[in-house]
């Protein structure tokens, strides 16, 4: 009927009945992490629906934010438009963050600066430290050296250690002090993150990075955040462990290898993309309005002719009729999908298809993460910056 086990009457020794205690509390976890399980798959499907949902308005929010801070406006205007499209950037990445929690996915590795990415975290969390009367000391130098990592994983991992100390330092206290430090080696990097809130007694600091362990209250954590933590910086081929004594604060301590890119040279900066002299063919398709026309408005600027499209058999009768030098793709719309639209491409005509630019606002999603890898073809991922755009677009069609 759902017992656990049971006993018979007459046959109870000290030894069985132990055993069968066990089993039971066994049992009881083991029921209770099928739950979180469950919980975090639900989560799963309600953030990649959020993710198309939330990242098509902040596309056109950054978007057009841009487009406006190129002209010229005064100086006031071009202060505000840049707060807009700086925290519409902060809230593309918490749409990414939950993504990170809620899937296990590959790290998409790129050429990264620590000491940047460390500042830009602080300043993530500077409202919550400020709130939470928490004080930091920032101790990281600025010529630490560039490596190879997963930027959303690793602002994932220093956003939840200082999370977690903040909120420590606030419980015991209603406030605290944090600091972060950097060091490096011929071959290492050390992050570390100590507070001054109440620490960790040994019997839970061995157990603080299993998954499902939680020292929180019920319903304020799941025990999840340190294991996601632990298991990221081993993907990058680092480690992660504390030290704290009960009473005298807490200290995280994260390793990452230092990792050049294929070529062992830092890539220089970025020039802004120029469009080819004389003028190419684009088709833009998408079922949002603002971002075709953000997009379309882009474009022109660079001397392209654009034409829209607003969803898959529009797309595909221009193509049918019109040779393009490039196509940018929203892979999900409604009606006939980007997907469909490409696999219709590339049975008609396989030199069309590879001048596609796939556009997605959740490329964490598996069915959508398996066709953009065995296409090869390049993928904007929403929200974009318009630069990054032109310079895909500029690829494509120089590849002519």
């Amino acid at each position: 009927m759902g017992a656990a086990d049971y006993l018979l009457k007459g046959q109870i020794d000290s030894t069985m009945l132990e055993r069968s205690i066990r089993y039971a509390i066994s049992h009881k976890q083991m029921e209770m992490q099928l739950l979180e399980t469950s919980r975090l798959a639900s989560i799963g499907k309600l953030a990649a629906g959020m993710a198309h949902e939330i990242n098509n308005p902040l596309t056109s929010v950054l978007g057009f934010s841009q487009l406006l801070m190129a002209k010229n406006i005064p100086d006031d205007i071009a202060v505000d438009l840049n707060i807009i499209n700086t925290e519409a950037k902060r809230a593309a990445k918490i749409v990414q963050n939950l993504l990170l929690f809620a899937r296990k996915t590959e790290p998409e590795m790129r050429y990264l600066d620590v000491t940047s990415l460390l500042n830009r975290v602080q300043e993530l969390k500077s409202f919550d430290f400020k709130t939470n009367r928490i004080s930091v000391t920032n101790e990281v130098p600025p010529d630490l050296p560039w490596t190879m990592a997963d930027e959303h994983q690793l602002i994932q991992v220093f956003i939840n250690i200082l999370t977690n100390a903040e909120q420590e330092c606030f419980a015991s206290r209603g406030g605290g002090q944090l600091r972060i430090q950097a060091t490096s080696s011929p071959n290492w990097i050390r992050i570390s993150i100590t507070d001054d809130g109440p620490g960790i007694s040994p019997e839970k600091l061995n157990a603080i990075f299993e998954p499902f362990y939680t020292t929180k209250e019920v319903g304020k954590g799941t025990g999840l955040g340190l294991s996601i933590c632990y298991g990221i910086i081993r993907q990058h081929g680092g480690e992660l462990w504390a030290e704290s004594e009960l009473g005298k604060g807490a200290s995280f301590h994260i390793e990452l290898p230092i990792v050049l890119p294929v070529d062992t040279t830092e890539a220089p900066p970025l020039e802004s993309p120029t469009a080819p002299a004389f003028a190419k063919h684009l088709l833009v398709v998408d079922d949002e309005p603002h971002i075709r026309n953000l997009l379309a408005r882009s474009l022109e600027m660079q001397c392209y002719i654009v034409d829209l499209a607003e969803e898959g058999k529009e797309a595909f009768r221009k193509l049918t009729s019109i040779t393009y030098d490039c196509i940018l793709l929203d892979l999900k719309m409604p009606g006939m999908s980007g997907r469909e639209v490409f696999q219709l491409m590339e049975e008609s005509d396989p030199k069309v298809a590879k001048k596609v630019i796939f556009i997605t606002g959740d490329a964490s999603d598996p069915v959508t993460r398996d066709f953009i890898a065995k296409s090869s073809n390049p993928v904007v991922l929403k929200p974009f910056h318009l630069d990054d755009v032109c310079r895909q677009v500029l690829n494509v069609v120089q590849g002519d």
